[in-house]
């Protein structure tokens, strides 16, 4: 049966994969959601952000080429629920308009979030460990949105 619903963005998810400031929060929250039967959403291209964020980790001499290999087995292993809705970019191109966003990509996480919980008819979890853009959404911020510490 599921709990719940949440959202991960690309920072939370880089965050569980890999070992940098934050990522034993991230895997605290991930191991929280799994073990309570939750379900993990995330928008339909966001296996291919992920993949982005490693590549350009290998790029730099972050990780190595096999580092690299195993956090995508990891990552592609995920139980995430790949949100694909006709929806979502009319939804997401509102988020961007009323919050001032720069990039789509955050506002599509958010229209994610908001479809869900639109469909079950409960609250669904956002999760972010972007402080930037949580600050950004200012005084208007959603109560869905949550950043990781």
């Amino acid at each position: 049966m599921i709990r719940g619903t949440y959202c991960l963005d690309s920072s939370v998810l880089v965050k569980l994969l890999v070992p940098e400031e934050g990522s034993d929060e991230a895997a605290a929250l991930v191991k929280r959601i799994i073990s309570t039967g939750c379900r993990l959403i995330a928008p339909a291209f966001a296996w291919a952000e992920v993949g982005t964020v490693l590549r350009k980790k290998v790029k730099s001499g972050l990780i190595s080429e096999s580092e690299a290999e195993e956090t995508w087995a990891r990552f592609v292993s995920l139980s995430i629920d790949y949100v694909e809705d006709a929806s979502i970019p009319q939804m997401a191109w509102r988020i961007c308009t009323k919050f001032d966003l720069p990039t789509m990509y955050d506002a599509a996480f958010l229209a994610v979030s908001e479809k869900a919980a639109e469909d079950s008819q409960s609250v669904v979890e956002f999760w972010t460990a972007d402080r930037e853009l949580v600050e950004s959404l200012g005084r208007l911020v959603p109560p869905y949105v949550r950043l990781l510490n």
